[in-house]
């Protein structure tokens, strides 16, 4: 049995096995990233329609800003 040349595949196992466990994480970093930003774009959505709403609402009910002269 050469020991040699087995402990060279040894570590290069190792090394694969790093190198993928690297990989995996990075992923997973960017998928949690992406997952941040449909968050704030969905919290983005719903406060912006929730403020566009309002105005609408209250231009229709005639909540202008401009005064009136008397």
């Amino acid at each position: 049995m050469n020991w040699r040349l087995l402990g060279w595949l040894a570590a290069l196992f190792g090394g694969a096995i790093v190198a993928i466990w690297l990989v995996a994480t990075v992923i997973s970093w960017v998928v949690a990233g992406l997952g941040f930003l449909i968050k704030v774009a969905l919290i983005v959505g719903v406060v912006g329609g929730l403020v566009f709403l309002g105005f609408k609402a209250k231009t229709a009910l005639g909540g202008s800003n401009r005064k009136q002269i008397r």
